[in-house]
């Protein structure tokens, strides 16, 4: 089984080899010791990855541990970070917890401390990164579902459905019984399409035929033709006269 390799972030040479010392007879694996924000990028970016960091919060240089580790949070996510300080004051800790450290341990720390912290926080960062497993899997499901009500709405929103089975897709102007397209004219078209636009309301003959002949009005007897022949290619009640008044297509 390998080891679990930890990075030493540390200014303090003589410290950084007794924690080395230390981590190797906890049977850790020390895979770098570096002092600062430079070198421990430097590191990174020749693609090493630790299980662990252990890093002193107060760096020589502009940056600080905390401040590393805040930036650390955006390279390395799942990675831990055990902070190692000598400052003991509520205003240092503060400031470490938002940097979302695993840990904290005060100078000088015990063996059997030092053990137990990183043993906790490699079982912690394993936890989170199964709970932020769950989240993305949660939430990749979610879109999923959502894509699929916006298509069906979107479905609902392209088509008509009218009674005895048929259906009227607003978007290619078609009628179908079930998955049979019923073949019209464009005449034929013009009717269901008005009469769609408020199914279940009555159409009167005149708005019918302006929007059947456009260019001038067809008079009553091709009007009656026409709606003969379209009547004949659908359920006979599927469109009706209401009171004489007008025309309208039942919805479902």
């Amino acid at each position: 089984m390998d080891k679990i390799k930890i990075l030493i972030v540390e200014d303090e040479s003589i410290i950084a080899l007794n924690l080395k010392e230390t981590l190797f007879e906890l049977d850790y694996e020390v895979c770098a010791i570096v002092p600062n924000k430079c070198r421990t990028m430097k590191v990174l970016k020749q693609g090493l990855v630790p299980d662990l960091i252990l890093m002193d919060i107060y760096l020589k240089g502009p940056t600080t541990g905390i401040q590393l580790a805040k930036e650390l949070k955006h390279i390395l996510p799942n990675i831990p970070i055990i902070f190692l300080t000598a400052n003991s004051e509520l205003a240092t800790i503060k400031e470490a917890s938002e940097a979302l450290a695993y840990g904290y341990l005060l100078k000088p720390y015990k063996k059997s401390v030092l053990h137990a912290s990183i043993e906790m926080a490699l079982k912690k960062a394993k936890d989170d990164r199964y709970i932020n497993e769950e989240l993305n899997a949660t939430q990749a499901i979610n879109k999923t579902l959502e894509h699929k009500l916006f298509l069906n709405k979107k479905q609902e929103k392209s088509y008509i459905k009218l009674k005895y089975g048929y259906l009227f897709d607003k978007e290619t102007s078609s009628l179908y019984y079930g998955n049979e397209l019923i073949k019209l004219t464009s005449k034929e078209v013009e009717i269901i399409k008005i009469l769609c636009k408020t199914p279940g309301y009555t159409i009167s003959q005149e708005q019918l035929e302006y929007a059947t002949w456009k260019d001038e009005p067809a008079g009553y007897a091709a009007f009656r033709s026409l709606l003969f022949r379209l009547r004949n290619k659908i359920h006979k009640d599927l469109i009706v006269n209401y009171n004489n008044t007008g025309y309208k297509i039942e919805p479902l």
